[in-house]
């Protein structure tokens, strides 16, 4: 059975794929590597509109880094805190379907994506603190940003054990689906979104994203109010709107 990272695209929809599941679709170096790999695919893409996140099998999403490995030095936390930071930063709204119970840094994965849908019994933890490893910088400022601090102390500093439903109240899932019905909930959400104005959609999940941050540039964000503004695209909008049609939005 082929392990790694899968990637797909069909039309404008790229999925990634963690694809061990008989060890829990666990971060090693090779698959590290190989997911910037596909990053740098998505990131030279300008057709893809929706990336969808999602793990193999039916009971781990992502059960984080090796532990091996980094007891050994093959990896460390610079390297996943890079990988994470370049998979945030992707400018392509992201869906982590969340199929199963979520570990470590695969918490923090999931957190890189925009939206995130998971599956009635699925759980979360991180154990940094019962290792004796501060989680990265950027991580934590991660966790605060997209869950607040009540609930990044619960994840990180107590280390807790968070069912689905927690999850969903405190805002670190939008969805909970049935698990077979995770998958056509995620392509039907990455669907909806890739038929949007992807120009406009970009530009709000940055300001959104540097808004929770507090490092929002006015003067940038205007820049960017004032590209989608005169767009072809905003034009397209409005006369499919008036037309009572479908709009063909072309990003420009």
């Amino acid at each position: 059975m082929q392990t790694g990272i899968d990637l797909s695209i069909d039309g404008r929809v790229a999925r990634l794929t963690l694809n061990n599941p008989q060890r829990h679709n666990l971060l090693g170096e090779e698959s590290i590597r190989q997911f910037l790999g596909h990053l740098e695919v998505l990131e030279n893409r300008s057709d893809i509109c929706a990336v969808i996140l999602s793990g193999a099998g039916e009971e781990t999403f992502c059960s984080g880094m090796s532990l091996d490995q980094i007891r050994s030095g093959v990896i460390d936390t610079d390297l996943f805190e890079s990988f994470t930071e370049r998979f945030a930063r992707l400018p392509i709204p992201k869906i982590a379907a969340m199929n199963g119970n979520a570990y470590g840094g695969g918490v923090e994965l999931a957190l890189c994506c925009e939206f995130r849908l998971g599956v009635k019994d699925m759980k979360i933890m991180v154990p940094a603190a019962k290792f004796g490893l501060c989680y990265p910088i950027s991580g934590i400022r991660r966790f605060v940003s997209r869950v607040g601090p009540a609930a990044a102390r619960r994840i990180l500093v107590s280390a807790e054990t968070i069912d689905a439903a927690d999850l969903l109240r405190m805002g670190y899932l939008q969805r909970i689906c049935e698990v077979g019905e995770l998958a056509g909930q995620a392509d039907e959400l990455a669907r909806d979104i890739s038929r949007l104005a992807p120009m406009a959609v970009i530009a709000m999940l940055k300001m959104i994203e540097r808004v929770a941050l507090g490092t929002l540039d006015e003067r940038q964000a205007q820049q960017w109010v004032g590209q989608c503004n005169s767009s072809e695209d905003l034009q397209e909008g409005l006369e499919a709107a008036l037309a009572k049609r479908e709009p063909e939005f072309q990003g420009r």
